[in-house]
Formats: structure tokens, C-alpha cells, sequence
């Protein structure tokens, strides 16, 4: 058996998709994916993040990616273009045990950028997050400048928490309640 195949049992399983996206859980064979995305400081410059340092840096990324799926059903998926099945960029949920909550992130290639890509596939996490999780909610963080992640956001229903620190950054906090769920506390 290969390292491939112990590593990544996952990989070609769609978990969500919508009219335009597959998004599937990542595999070792995303690491030159990964490695590109994260280069591009306009991608990173939000995120808390640097660009990867070395091959090995991004493919200890995408081994924990793929153990996190493991372990709780949900992770950061590669978002796909259905018709071209090209990389986007991914988008998904990550659970925080010691908080017992997930939160939401996106990240896409530049040149993806306003093409509505984060909101889709965003919304589709979401949905799957209370549908099928039964989770009673979701967090997320954006930089304060990010007015397009804001406005991914606040498009999908969270509200805004207030300021908080993200990565040891200043950030604005956002929740979205499962419909229907008890307030936080």
C-alpha cells in the first residue's frame, strides 16, 4: 500500500457540492496546491498566516487538514469548479475541541476573487454544518480591513460579536446560530 493511500482515504470523496462546486477533503497530492495559494502575500495577507516556507511546511498543513476530516467529520475542503474540476481554493469548517465550537474559513486564488466562489461554497458549509452536524453554531473571524470576507459574512447570516484576537491579530468575532437553537451563552 502506497503513503498515498494510507494518508489520504478520503481523497476523491465529494463531500458537498453546489450548481457550480464539488468540495472534497483534501489529499497529499494537494500540497503543490497549497503551496501556490499560499504564496500570493494579497491571499495570505488576512489570514494570520505566511506563505509556506518549504514543501514539508505545506504537506504538515495538509496531513493535519486531512486528520482533522478524520477525527470530526469536517474540515477545510478544496472547493473545485464542477464543469473544470480546477482548484478555486478551499473553504470548510474547523473544529475547536477546547471550545466546542467550528469555525468558518475560505481561502481563494486571487484571480477567483468576486466571483461569488466564498459565498457558495461558504453556504454550502454552512448548510452542512446544521444540517447534517446538527452543530447549534458557528464562529468566524475577519480582519477588520477585509471588507470582502465581512461582507461573505454578513451575506450568509452571521452577526457580528465584536473585537476579538485572531491568530495575535486584531479581529472582529461573528456568529451564526443554527436556526432554530438555544443563544449562546
Amino acid at each position: 500500500m502506497s503513503d498515498r493511500e494510507t494518508n489520504t482515504p478520503h481523497e476523491g470523496v465529494v463531500v458537498l457540492s453546489t450548481e457550480r462546486l464539488v468540495l472534497r477533503p483534501h489529499g497529499l497530492s494537494d500540497v503543490p496546491f497549497m503551496m501556490q495559494l499560499n504564496s500570493d502575500p494579497d491571499v495570505v495577507r488576512y489570514t494570520g498566516d505566511a506563505a509556506f516556507a518549504s514543501e514539508a511546511e505545506a504537506r504538515a498543513v495538509v496531513e493535519r487538514l486531512i486528520h482533522q476530516f478524520e477525527a470530526w467529520r469536517m474540515g477545510r475542503l478544496v472547493v473545485l469548479h464542477r464543469r473544470t474540476g480546477e482548484e478555486l481554493g478551499w473553504c470548510g469548517l474547523r473544529w475547536h475541541e477546547d471550545l466546542e465550537v467550528a469555525d468558518l474559513g475560505y481561502r481563494f486564488f486571487r484571480r477567483h476573487w468576486g466571483e461569488g466562489y466564498a459565498t457558495e461554497s461558504a453556504g454550502a458549509c454552512v448548510r452542512h454544518a446544521f444540517e447534517e452536524l446538527g452543530l447549534p453554531r458557528l464562529v468566524a473571524h475577519a480582519m477588520p480591513e477585509n471588507v470582502a470576507s465581512i461582507k461573505v459574512l454578513e451575506k450568509l447570516g452571521f452577526r457580528r460579536t465584536g473585537p476579538t484576537v485572531f491568530k495575535g491579530l486584531s479581529a472582529q468575532g461573528f456568529e451564526l446560530p443554527r436556526p432554530g437553537a438555544p443563544a449562546a451563552r
